[in-house]
């Protein structure tokens, strides 16, 4: 019975796979957390990949003052920092109190969780908002819709919109985040924790005087469930995989002792003392 139910599974993700493709290749739809997409997380599509990986070796652990000289790095599980700033996983922390919760109790309600009531609560029309930027900031009146980062960025682009991690959102959204931890829980129960080249937590490094993050542009979920087993066992995930980013940006560090050569500095989009303070966001809340 349960070999029958793996095959129709199987069969039913290739078909959702299938039918997305022609969806959003072919018909260049825009992507959605629709029913169909939700159905692939609860079917916990990931796994039927898992079976055969082989683990990836990386043995260069990253500290500060280091030649970047390769690809791949295990990074402290304590300096990460998530696309939107450090508060997925500080302060607020609605990403890690989640996978806290479910943890704990794998049948919890959506209703229940800290990421529901976050972007219940949470709707930030700016990026004062966004990020507690003081008044005064040049950037503060940036729409939270608007994907810039001074130190990538030329200047602010109206056309590139983004929806992060805060409301309003659909129930799908949150849904889908939460299928998504949870799924990864039962992987790395069940198969442990298996990154490849291409399926990595991948982003860059901010670095700031003597300390340093590493700013996720793909893995948030991965990092959440990895730092919450960490938390409950010391003795596992105290350093992560990861792979520098190659498709949204070619950096690998970011300094801020060369904030001079920032893009949106250099062209003076931006005032040095504004950049800064956003920066310094992706460190502490």
């Amino acid at each position: 019975m349960n070999l029958i139910k793996y095959s129709f599974n199987f069969f039913l993700v290739k078909l959702i796979k299938f039918i997305q493709f022609f969806k959003y290749r072919v018909l260049g739809h825009s992507y959605r957390k629709d029913s169909i997409e939700i159905l692939k997380h609860i079917l916990n599509f990931y796994s039927f990949n898992l079976k055969k990986r082989k683990r990836l070796v990386i043995k260069s652990k990253y500290s500060l003052g280091i030649n970047i000289d390769r690809n791949y790095y295990l990074i402290d599980i304590n300096k990460f920092t998530a696309y939107e700033g450090s508060y997925a996983y500080c302060g607020e922390a609605p990403l890690l109190k989640t996978a806290q919760e479910i943890y704990k109790n794998q049948s919890l309600r959506m209703e229940e969780t800290s990421l529901f009531k976050f972007y219940k609560n949470f709707k930030p029309k700016n990026y004062g908002q966004l990020y507690n930027l003081e008044i005064t900031n040049s950037l503060y009146s940036l729409s939270s819709l608007i994907d810039f980062k001074p130190w990538i960025d030329s200047f602010p682009k109206d056309i590139i919109k983004r929806k992060g991690l805060f409301g309003p959102e659909e129930l799908n959204e949150i849904w889908h985040r939460i299928l998504r931890i949870k799924n990864i829980f039962k992987n790395i129960e069940r198969y442990g924790y298996l990154p490849t080249e291409n399926d990595i937590v991948k982003g860059y490094l901010l670095i700031s005087n003597n300390d340093y993050r590493f700013l996720i542009t793909s893995g948030h979920h991965r990092i959440a469930v990895l730092k919450t087993l960490n938390s409950f066992d010391k003795s596992r995930f105290n350093y992560v995989p990861v792979k520098f980013e190659n498709q949204r940006s070619s950096t690998k560090v970011v300094n801020i002792k060369n904030i001079e050569e920032w893009p949106s500095i250099s062209n003076k989009a931006c005032f040095r003392k504004d950049a800064i303070e956003l920066f310094n966001k992706y460190f502490y809340p």
